[in-house]
């Protein structure tokens, strides 16, 4: 069975989340639990889980922290992030650690099972390919090479979904560099090609999942040689990524107002329904970090602040309305907890519910 590692500083809330998990039904088991980020990297290095379910705010070693230091020493272990609905610095870094799900606080037990779920399958792929990986030519000496390399193909593929070129470029600089360190005597041409068919199946992977307005994207019929070093084939390799995204990019700047516009569309009717990041990007066939940093160009604010004041704005409209309650108006706009109903409404409004309601 998988292995999960639940960190937050509240003993409360890794209650609510141990409560929430179908652990039986996802075949997982909770490894063990953890207050802060130190002592979470360290039970991470004792108890070797699949997956961290991780609150963002914690003392000391807080979530921004943590998550780098996982992405650097466990690049393989699934992540799922919480916080609060206004943390959207944490949704960026959430994003550049490669979390699978990023839940907003009260957590809803779908979402929540919706990215545990996510989480076993992406390990079940990521065990099929490494077994494929090791019946392949370009063997590594020791499984954490053979992990980082996969992991660096996973990044690779990110970087893709998000339209980075920097990302992309540097993903490929770091496979070098670790392929220059596993082959110091050398790197064989049988090696070299297995390179090409790992690179050339992400960028077939990537093109057969993206789609920009249901239209499909063709590889560029230029293919990457496995001739020549190391060296010039990564950069073969790098410019062919970087041809794609420029084809993607320029294909972005001439549909990307309408799908923005579609997105909006799509948010008016679901505002009020359990809707999250992940879903949404889902309905349009793009990644949820390419959803988010678009959306966030073009609104000039994130995907979640759009619901939340979308909401806000309904709630007072029923407010205003004599036969309507608190509760009622916090239950027709998707809060079922009263409390955090009036934090996030304060806060939005600068005025209490109540407030609202009396009219002062």
């Amino acid at each position: 069975m998988n292995k999960v590692l639940i960190i937050d500083d509240e003993p409360w809330a890794r209650e609510v989340i141990k409560a929430l998990g179908e652990w039986e039904r996802l075949k997982l088991v909770i490894a063990g639990e953890a207050e802060d980020g130190k002592s979470g990297l360290r039970l991470i290095d004792e108890l070797a889980p699949h997956i961290v379910v991780t609150d963002m705010r914690m003392p000391g070693t807080d979530g921004v922290e943590l998550l780098k230091q996982i992405n650097e020493r466990f690049p393989l272990l699934k992540i799922i992030v919480m916080s609060g609905y206004d943390d959207f610095i944490y949704l960026k870094q959430a994003i550049r650690s490669r979390a699978v799900e990023y839940l907003l606080k009260p957590v809803d037990p779908m979402e929540l099972n919706a990215a545990l779920q996510k989480c076993v399958e992406e390990l079940e792929a990521l065990e099929h390919s490494e077994g494929s990986l090791r019946r392949s030519p370009l063997l590594f000496s020791s499984v954490p090479q053979t992990d980082r390399y996969i992991a660096l193909k996973q990044r690779a593929l990110a970087a893709l979904f998000e339209l980075s070129k920097p990302s992309a470029l540097h993903s490929l600089s770091k496979v070098e560099l670790l392929l220059a360190e596993a082959f110091p005597g050398g790197i064989k041409a049988e090696q070299l090609e297995r390179l090409d068919v790992d690179f050339t199946d992400i960028l077939e992977q990537f093109l057969g999942e993206y789609s920009f307005e249901g239209s499909k994207v063709n590889l560029p019929e230029k293919r990457i040689s496995p001739c020549g070093s190391l060296t010039e084939v990564i950069g073969k390799i790098g410019n062919l990524f970087s041809e794609v995204i420029d084809m993607l990019e320029a294909v972005q700047k001439t549909k990307g107002n309408l799908v923005i516009a579609e997105v909006k569309d799509y948010l008016d009717k679901h505002y009020l329904e359990p809707i999250a990041l992940e879903s949404v990007a889902l309905q349009f066939y793009v990644s949820k970090e390419h959803l988010s940093r678009t959306f966030k160009a073009a609104a000039g604010e994130n995907l979640t602040e759009y619901i939340i004041r979308k909401r806000m704005e309904k709630a007072r409209e029923l407010l205003l309305l004599p036969h309507v309650s608190i509760k009622e108006a916090a239950r027709l706009t998707g809060y079922s907890e009263l409390p955090y109903f009036h934090r996030v409404f304060k806060k939005h409004f600068g005025v209490t519910p109540g407030d609202m309601k009396s009219g002062k």
